[in-house]
């Protein structure tokens, strides 16, 4: 398996620093369900938290997923992934936008260098953003980080997001 899933522990210290804890797992994708890979993580945690003085207070489960054939099979020249078209989504419950970032944007979805929300292939997506994708079982709804369904799009602008490359320092301990 090339890009395998990973469980993350987030783990706080009692000065109240936070680091995290990856594990990489494989297992057969066709008899697994979510709730067993949540028990998987479960399981694993309650083995870390044996082994720490921390404590673990949330994480994640990462899925990698490869590209759908139909899908461009290289970049096309144009935008950069640093030029980010930015869109605010309402939800009915708070005033809190929600975020869409989409890097390395087409230019042929704006109109006059600005984005044009109401026609083409990004009124596709906002309408499937606020309406969920009925064409895919089951449907699924984007919603914002507190769980509200998104139901407007409030605004749209262009922007340049720095990107860094970042690298990872290793240390080795010897067994």
């Amino acid at each position: 398996m090339g890009n395998p899933t990973t469980y993350s522990y987030t783990i706080q210290d009692d000065q109240g620093l936070k680091n995290n804890c990856s594990l990489y797992v494989a297992y057969d994708g066709l008899t697994e369900t979510e709730d067993s890979l949540v028990n998987q993580w479960l399981y694993y945690g309650g083995l870390i938290d044996a082994c720490i003085d921390g404590q673990i207070i949330g994480g994640s489960i990462t899925i990698p997923l490869d590209p759908a054939s139909g899908w461009k099979d290289a970049p096309a020249n144009g935008n950069n992934v640093n030029q980010v078209l930015v869109e605010n989504f309402n939800n009915d419950f708070n005033q809190y936008a929600t975020e869409f970032r989409l890097p390395s944007y087409k230019e042929s979805i704006l109109a006059d260098k600005v984005p044009n929300i109401t026609s083409g292939a990004l009124k596709d997506l906002n309408d499937a953003i606020i309406a969920g994708a009925p064409a895919v079982e089951p449907v699924v709804f984007p919603n914002s980080d507190s769980l509200h369904d998104l139901n407007a799009l409030r605004d749209a602008f262009l922007t340049v997001r720095k990107v860094r490359k970042q690298r990872t320092k290793t240390k080795v301990t010897p067994a």
